[in-house]
């Protein structure tokens, strides 16, 4: 990942340049936000060249990344892999 925009406790967006092929050139996004005691997390991968069925996998696989991430943040106990929540035979 290249970092292109870096605002602490904010924003930031990366721009993949690694990695599987369908991802190159992607760009990867975290808004943060504060309401009340929530802490609001916009995620967007965005820029693909096409809707292919990996695309599909990984937006469920990052909601499973983010899940995890936010069991880290409250209980001190995340699901990182290889322990995290298989979806397919790709993984």
């Amino acid at each position: 990942m290249k970092v292109l925009e870096l605002h602490p406790a904010g924003h930031v967006l990366w721009q993949v340049v690694d990695g599987p092929a369908e991802w190159i050139g992607t760009k990867v996004s975290f808004e943060l936000r504060q309401e009340g005691d929530w802490t609001i997390i916009l995620f967007k991968h965005q820029g693909w060249k096409e809707p292919v069925e990996f695309m599909h996998q990984c937006s469920t696989k990052w909601a499973v990344f983010l899940l995890s991430l936010k069991s880290l943040l409250e209980t001190g106990k995340g699901a990182p892999a290889p322990n995290d929540i298989k979806l397919d035979s790709w993984e």
